[in-house]
Formats: C-alpha cells, sequence, structure tokens
C-alpha cells in the first residue's frame, strides 16, 4: 500500500463512523455468527474430585466436558485465537475444580515471571483465569487467576458500572501450574466457601475462561467479549446442570499477635508494644457476609506519600488498610464514603494549640483516632438486591496541655466517641441497570458540646441502559445535614446527570453536575469543594481492531462550563484533548491538551467568602510515553507544559522518567524521578482581619523533586521480600513581592512582612518480607524508616538539603506479624 492511500485509509477509518460500526458491528449480535453466541459448558459432579497437583492425569477428567476454540479479545477482538486452549470443569459437594490445558508450539519460550501474590497486572508471566456469577446476572461475580508459576490473584464480586479494582481481597483457594511438552496446565479448586450462589436445587452459573499469552501479549476468552460494549462481566458464558449444592457455612476466625520494636523522631531509647485481635468472615445465608475486625492493627501498612500542601484542598490519600479495600465495592455508590475518615485525625487536632494559654505547652496530642472495631455486612439477592451495611467506633481522644512553671497539667478532648455507619441499597435492574439508595451517618457522643455536631447524608444514585447498553441515562441526589447542640442545622444538597452514548466505538455525552454552598459529606466521605456548577459536553471515539501499525486507539474531546452555585456567577471555562495509541510494538503514546481561554476565578484560593482571585487564561499539554513492559527493559516518560498569561511571565513544567529492570524472573527493580517547577506562581499567604479585612498573595517558585526506588526479590509464589524507598523534596521560595488580593480577582502590589519560605522533606523506607506458609496464613516482617522536615530556609543544593534532612529525628520501626486463617469447613473435617 502506498504512503498516500495508506494515509487515506486512515483518515477513512477514523471519520467514517458508520462504516466502523458496518464493519464490526457495534455490539449488535451477526445471525449465525457463532463467536457472538453465548457458549454453554455442563458441569459434571464427581464423587472422587481431581487432586490439584499441576497435572491433567486424574481420569475423572476425561468425564467433563471441553470449553474450547477461544476468541481473541487483543489484539484482535473477534478473531480466533492462535493458541488451542482445553478447559474442563468439575465439582462435588464442597468445591468447584477447573483443569485447563494451554497448548503452546514453544513452550520453552513461555514467560513466567515470579511475583507477590495479586501483581497480575504488573506480571511478566503468561496466565489463566475464570470469572464466575452464581447469581448469573451479569452484574455481580469474581475473578481467579493464577500465573505459569502458580502466582494467585483475585478480585472480590464487584459492579460492571465499578472502575475500582481491589488486590487486598484474598480469597482461600488452590491451584497448582507446571509446563510440559506442549504448553503449560493450570488446576484450580475454589471452594464454595469463597462464592455466594443462590439457594436453588439445579442452577446455572456465569462463566468464562481467559488465557493471555505475554510473548504475542494475546488476550482471548472462552466467550467471546466485545470490546465496543460494557464490561467483561456483561458477556459471560454459560455453566450449566449444577445440580444439589448448598452453601457451607462460611465461617473463619483469623486471628493474628503483632510486636513492635520502635523508635519516635527526637525521642530518646526504643518502645516495645504488642498487640492481638482477629477478623472474622460469617455467612448468614448464601447471599450475605459479615465481616469485623476486632482490635484490628495496621501498623505495618505502608505510608502515605505526604506532599507539600500549597492549595486551599485537602490531599486525599489511598486506602491501604485490607479489612476497608476488601469488599467495599457496594459502598462506593454515590461517592460518599471515604474510609480514611475512620480512624483519622481527631476532628479539634488544631484546636488544642489555639487554646493553649500564655504560659502552657501542648505535650501530647494524637495525629490518629483509635479505632474500636469496625463490621461490614454485604450481599445480593437472588432478585437483585444489593444490602450493604459498614459500622465502624473510635475512641474519645484527648491532648494534653502542661504549664510549664508549675507542671500541672489538663485534659482537652480532640474527639468523642464516634460512631461511623453507612447503609446502601442497590437494586439491579435490566440491561445492567442500577438504582441505589444510601446513607451515612457520623455521631458523635459530645452533646454538651458545641464543637461537635452530627452529621447526616442521605440519597440516590441510577444508572439506566437500553439493551444493546449503547446508550444510558444516569443521575445522582444527596442531602447533608448537620445537627449541631444550640445553633441552627445546616442542609445543603447535590445532584449530577449525565446522558449519552456510552458504548461503542463514536461516543457522545453529557453532564450538569451541581452542589450547593452548604453540602457536606465530608465527615465519612471525600469533597474536594463544594458550591459548583457545571456542565459538559464530551465526545469521543475509540478503535479496537489494528490496523497499519496501530493496535488500539481513543480520542476524546471535551468542553466544560463552570459556575459558582451561590451566587451564579461564572468561574471558567476549558477544553480538554486527550489521544491515547498503542502501537504494535506495544509503545504507547499518550496526548493531552487544555486550553483555559477565559482564565479563571478561583473562590477557594483566598480563603475567604465572597473573594476570589482571578487567573489569566492557560494553556497546557503533557505527553506520556509506555514502553512494552514484557521486555527486560522498560520505560515510563512523562512531560507536561503549562503557560498562564500575566504580566509575570507564569508558567509550570514536569519531567518524569521511570525504568524498569527486569534483572530475573525473581528479581527486578523500578526507578522514577519526577521534577516540577511551577516558576513565579502566585499564591495565598496571610489574611488580616482588622483594622481593615485585607488578604495577601505572594509571588513564589514552588519546585518538587522527588524519588522513588522499588524493587522486590521473590523465592517464590508464597514468599518475597520488597523494598520502597522514597524521597520528596519540595520548597516554595518566595521572591519578597506580594500583593493585596482586590474585590475585582485584581492584585496591587502590597507591603507585608514576614518569613513564608517552606522547605519540605519527606523520606520513607518500607522493607517488607512476607510468607504465606498456609492458605490465608502469613508471617510478614516490617522495617519502616521515615524522616519529616519543614523549614523557613529555602535550600537549593541536593547534598545541602539532603544533610539538613538528616538533622531531624528519625523514625525506625520494626515489627512481626502473625496472621492465622482458621476456616469452620476445615475444623470440622479434621473432627
Amino acid at each position: 500500500m502506498s504512503k498516500r492511500k495508506r494515509i487515506l485509509y486512515i483518515v477513512f477509518i477514523i471519520m467514517s463512523v458508520p462504516g466502523l460500526t458496518a464493519v464490526y458491528g457495534e455490539g449488535k449480535e451477526k445471525k449465525g455468527d457463532p463467536f457472538l453466541t453465548k457458549k454453554s459448558i455442563t458441569a459434571v459432579k464427581t464423587d472422587n474430585p481431581p487432586v490439584i497437583d499441576g497435572t491433567l492425569d486424574d481420569t475423572v477428567w476425561l468425564i467433563a466436558d471441553v470449553a474450547n476454540n477461544f476468541i481473541q479479545y487483543s489484539p484482535y477482538n473477534g478473531a480466533e485465537s492462535k493458541y488451542r486452549t482445553e478447559v474442563r470443569v468439575l465439582y462435588d459437594n464442597k468445591a468447584i475444580y477447573i483443569g485447563a490445558m494451554m497448548y503452546d508450539p514453544r513452550p520453552d519460550s513461555i514467560y513466567k515471571e515470579l511475583g507477590e501474590r495479586d501483581s497480575d497486572f504488573s506480571l511478566n508471566a503468561d496466565q489463566f483465569s475464570v470469572d464466575i456469577s452464581p447469581y448469573n446476572d451479569g452484574i455481580n461475580g469474581a475473578t481467579f487467576k493464577v500465573s505459569v508459576s502458580n502466582v494467585q490473584s483475585d478480585r472480590p464480586p464487584r459492579s460492571a458500572d465499578s472502575h475500582r479494582m481491589t488486590d487486598t481481597w484474598d480469597a482461600v483457594w488452590a491451584s497448582s501450574t507446571s509446563i510440559t511438552d506442549d504448553g503449560w496446565v493450570a488446576e484450580i479448586m475454589i471452594p464454595y466457601s469463597a462464592l455466594r450462589f443462590p439457594k436453588e436445587e439445579i442452577q446455572t452459573w456465569g462463566i468464562n475462561f481467559w488465557r493471555e499469552v505475554r510473548r504475542d501479549r494475546e488476550q482471548s476468552s472462552w466467550n467471546y467479549v466485545d470490546r465496543n460494549v460494557g464490561s467483561t462481566f456483561n458477556h459471560l458464558g454459560e455453566m450449566t446442570k449444577i445440580n444439589g449444592i448448598e452453601s457451607p457455612l462460611r465461617l473463619s476466625l483469623t486471628p493474628y499477635v503483632s510486636a513492635y520494636l520502635e523508635q519516635d523522631p527526637g525521642e530518646p531509647g526504643t518502645g516495645f508494644t504488642y498487640n492481638g485481635g482477629l477478623d472474622l468472615k460469617y455467612g448468614i445465608n448464601e447471599s450475605f457476609t459479615l465481616d469485623a475486625t476486632l482490635v484490628p492493627d495496621f501498623g505495618q501498612v505502608q505510608a502515605d506519600d505526604q506532599v507539600l500542601n500549597l492549595s486551599p484542598y485537602e490531599v486525599k490519600y489511598n486506602e491501604k488498610r485490607p479489612f476497608f479495600m476488601e469488599g467495599t465495592e457496594l459502598f462506593s455508590k454515590g461517592d460518599v464514603f471515604y474510609s480514611r475518615r475512620v480512624g483519622s485525625q481527631p476532628k479539634a487536632y488544631d484546636d488544642v494549640y489555639e487554646e493553649a494559654g500564655p504560659g502552657e505547652e501542648v505535650i501530647y496530642n494524637p495525629q490518629e483516632s483509635s479505632l474500636i472495631n469496625a463490621t461490614k455486612i454485604s450481599g445480593r439477592t437472588k432478585s437483585g438486591l444489593g444490602i450493604g451495611v459498614f459500622n465502624a467506633m473510635t475512641n474519645s481522644m484527648y491532648a494534653v496541655i502542661e504549664d510549664t512553671e508549675t507542671s500541672e497539667t489538663r485534659k482537652v478532648m480532640t474527639d468523642p466517641f464516634t460512631n461511623y455507619n453507612m447503609i446502601i441499597l442497590d437494586q439491579s435492574l435490566k440491561n445492567n441497570s442500577y438504582l441505589s439508595l444510601f446513607n451515612t451517618n457520623v455521631w458523635r457522643n459530645a452533646e454538651n458540646d458545641e464543637n461537635f455536631y452530627t452529621a447526616n447524608v442521605s440519597g440516590t444514585e441510577f444508572m439506566l441502559q437500553d439493551k444493546s447498553r449503547q446508550y444510558s441515562v444516569s443521575g445522582k441526589l444527596a442531602l447533608s445535614q448537620k445537627y449541631y447542640k444550640d445553633t441552627d442545622n445546616d442542609f445543603g444538597h447535590a445532584y449530577r446527570l449525565q446522558a449519552g452514548k456510552t458504548g461503542g466505538a463514536f461516543r457522545i455525552h453529557y453532564e450538569l453536575e451541581a452542589s450547593s454552598d452548604t453540602y457536606d459529606h465530608n465527615d465519612m466521605g471525600y469533597l474536594r469543594r463544594n458550591n459548583e456548577l457545571q456542565n459538559q459536553f464530551s465526545v469521543s471515539y475509540n478503535i479496537y481492531q489494528p490496523f497499519w501499525k496501530i493496535l488500539n486507539a481513543s480520542n476524546s474531546l471535551t468542553y466544560r462550563h463552570q459556575m459558582l452555585y451561590d451566587p451564579r456567577v461564572f468561574t471558567g471555562s476549558e477544553f480538554n484533548f486527550h489521544s491515547n495509541v498503542t502501537f504494535i510494538n506495544h509503545l504507547t503514546v499518550f496526548l493531552r491538551a487544555e486550553y483555559k481561554p477565559d482564565g479563571s476565578d478561583d473562590y477557594f484560593e483566598p480563603r475567604v467568602d465572597g473573594w476570589y482571585y482571578h487567573r489569566g487564561r492557560e494553556l497546557s499539554g503533557s505527553i506520556f510515553l509506555f514502553s512494552d513492559r514484557s521486555k527486560r527493559f522498560s520505560y515510563n516518560i512523562r512531560s507536561s507544559y503549562k503557560k498562564v498569561w500575566s504580566p509575570y511571565n507564569q508558567y509550570q513544567y514536569t519531567l518524569s522518567l521511570s525504568p524498569t529492570f527486569k534483572i530475573s524472573d525473581r528479581f527486578s527493580m523500578n526507578y522514577e524521578f519526577e521534577i516540577k517547577n511551577n516558576i513565579n506562581d502566585i499564591g495565598y499567604v496571610d489574611y488580616i482581619s482588622e483594622p481593615e479585612e485585607l488578604i495577601y498573595f505572594g509571588l513564589r517558585d514552588n519546585t518538587t523533586i522527588e524519588n522513588k526506588l522499588q524493587t522486590a526479590y521473590i523465592f517464590s509464589a508464597d514468599s518475597y521480600l520488597s523494598l520502597r524507598l522514597r524521597h520528596y523534596w519540595s520548597r516554595a521560595d518566595y521572591m519578597e513581592e506580594y500583593f493585596n488580593l482586590n474585590t475585582d480577582g485584581s492584585l496591587s502590589p502590597a507591603n507585608h512582612d514576614g518569613n513564608f519560605d517552606y522547605n519540605y522533606n519527606a523520606w520513607n523506607i518500607d522493607l517488607v518480607y512476607t510468607w504465606r506458609f498456609a492458605p490465608g496464613s502469613e508471617m510478614s516482617v516490617v522495617w519502616k524508616n521515615s524522616i519529616y522536615s519543614a523549614s523557613d530556609r529555602i535550600y537549593y543544593d541536593f547534598s545541602e538539603n539532603i544533610k539538613h534532612m538528616f538533622d531531624y529525628g528519625m523514625g525506625n520501626s520494626i515489627s512481626l506479624k502473625i496472621l492465622y486463617y482458621l476456616d469452620w469447613m476445615y475444623l470440622q473435617k479434621r473432627d
């Protein structure tokens, strides 16, 4: 094909949507096409289950039905797989058994990198997985995946519309693998205690099998999965004639013991502490499960990547505590639940320092509220009604203030006993639609203290899709309430409406979102800011079939119009363009551009109601490069630039480099470097209310440099050592050029005393050894090292800054934690 013809062909593919939909069907089934017919496999019951040893030599496999003729998901969606795969399924009264033979003409070329459990997304290895939906509703299910080196990964039951992927749900199941002269074998045993299924004599489950051949980057499935439509759980085949099984008593206990040897920053000597508690799981019936943690210990959780925050908004950190990440998919409905609120910083933590009078000093002020216990109940009935109840309790917290002359002390309550509660009802509807009702409540036991209040948020969320799952409308409505002791209660509301063509290659989408100036769900959720009214319109075009040198591509264009909710004033508008292209050499290029033609009126940067700061128009662009991760050496590169039109020559640039070295199948290393320079940035520095109201802004250079080193050595699929080192250095260097904010959003030069320079360092080391010595049981040894330094002296030299940082107190912690999984079915078997 000539260059000119190739260009014309590409333009035709991109521009002629009807032509593309005619070729690939936009998700509509073609009559007579075997790829688009739902497949079925008959489950065979046995009284002689196979031994899970990575071979298929048990004769019982011969009576099982065979699932074969896999179809590519990528790169050529809908084409026959290049590799022969055969899967057999058996079951008995305790478990389901899956035997898979992955034929490969070059077994010596099979990728078999080892990794930690649940590392499937980054694992450079061939993998086999099964999606199971016992209710066969196309919405809820679980995924069990195993690599050729027997590294297990699993995903919890989740909704098809959910974009949250959780890797901390560790179901207890068995697997074994082996490489043969014909390819490789995987045997899997999934006990019924790891699943939820209906109470019916004869059942039909939704099921699909997947295979990934890493060296070709081919992903294929037994039942065809159309990339244009819905999630993978919308395209399950069926497993029929499951007869006479009963949900077992799903009861398990995971007691733990832990011990810590710790040295606090700036404190002499070390302290020793030990803890004990347990996690409990109980299947209330075949559909609902109770999860509880009693006297939890999260001391080994990886440290947050703390940053210097110059903005008026709270930094949102990811949840890393396993209990709050497992089985929380239902509680994500409405986006009003942020689990980090439970056990977070006490409500009146900062107020203590204002309460300390002359001659007094705060000598003790806990940064986290003590968690007593947490419980969640979740599940879904056979009629599709999902029910979730979450509850957690934290202790009363007190700070201690000391009189520096008399040494007398007094206690000040920073947080009363607090109860956190959420209830969610989620009804599944036809075509993977749903209707949800939710309520969160935070009750504080401080009726006589006007500084504390009870918070409540109630609302509904819905999504309706047509039969083709190409078109949808969705929305949300929420009401927030705060109940004070002697003052008027606060009420606020928020709503969102979305509609458009959300499936297929060509998509178009409209969104209206608003929150009143009194809406607030931050007591149990995360809300970056309220008082917004936003209209957004976007169009996108996706190419899933390879052509020329491109494997797949997506492009989108968005226009956003923003206002305050009250008063209704225009705050800004912006255009966004995104393009993502993956080439046949598996190099991915991501481009992004953003333009704000009117600048923006920022009502939040001044930190005072009614005031705003007008920013000039902005133009920014970014490019990301991601190389083929299956290679021994791979890299990510990101570069961005932003220009702000103003009298102060404001601009920002970022450069990020991240090479990864796979030294062997057991040993890998990743390094990340990022530098971000915000030149001539202007932001809030001070506020004076008397004798006249003055808001001061300052001109500053904000430079941030971050280094991360992550490495892991995998001894086996159940034993591994990992190291993570992070150094974050950010400085805000003010140029002694200050301004008064005017009522029209402009700035005027001003004289202002004070040193607002800020030099911040965060240093963290997490060294973790994990040994999974039995199913569901593990031992972990963790060393954590941390330094957090803040100064009003700016350091420009890296070595001088490092020396200054290490002059600060260093925190050290060495800990041992042992968890042991006890399953009622196993204990019964022993008896």
